[in-house]
């Protein structure tokens, strides 16, 4: 008997927590942490750029569009400043960042995939995707949140690691 509420109070748990684990999904605006980028664009010439972000998803997740661009936007900037790249209008170079759907298996609402194309004028353009995908699941298989930020936030991170990456690779051929 005493096994039996032991395992009733277990099954509550988990259905609290997983009610309480909701996160954010793909139509919320995450809050994202700049010091989780890591932008380092070290062959990038004339260290400034001017960034312009869109929002390539479907139309049912973009409620909040201009809110959505402007938070990228401002991680972006944020984390190319702390590694003395300046943001500016108009800048040497221009980035553009595309914020598109992703999904992958069953996993859809935590996931984000960012496009990046950097172009430096009279030289080239450097293209890099990333995607990722936050969210928890039950050892049952059901879905207990999501975590859009810190899709967002690892998604940028591998974003700017492929855009480095493609700028050493242009300055040392």
């Amino acid at each position: 008997m005493v096994a039996m509420k032991q395992l009733l109070v277990l099954a509550a748990l988990a259905l609290l927590s997983s009610c309480a684990m909701k996160g954010q999904s793909i139509r919320d605006v995450p809050t994202i942490n700049s010091q989780n980028i890591q932008a380092p664009l070290r062959d990038l010439p004339k260290k400034e750029v001017t960034i312009s972000v869109v929002d390539a998803r479907k139309e049912e997740v973009k409620a909040q569009s201009d809110e959505l661009r402007s938070e990228v936007r401002r991680a972006v900037a944020e984390a190319l400043e702390r590694q003395g790249v300046a943001v500016k209008t108009p800048g040497a170079n221009s980035m553009l960042l595309t914020i598109e759907d992703y999904q992958t298996g069953q996993f859809k609402e935590g996931c984000v995939k960012v496009s990046g194309i950097l172009t430096i004028p009279n030289k080239a353009k450097v293209k890099a995707e990333a995607s990722s995908c936050f969210e928890t699941k039950h050892p049952f298989g059901f879905k207990m949140g999501t975590d859009i930020t810190k899709a967002y936030e690892e998604a940028l991170n591998l974003l700017f690691k492929n855009l480095d990456s493609a700028l050493s690779e242009l300055y040392t051929r």
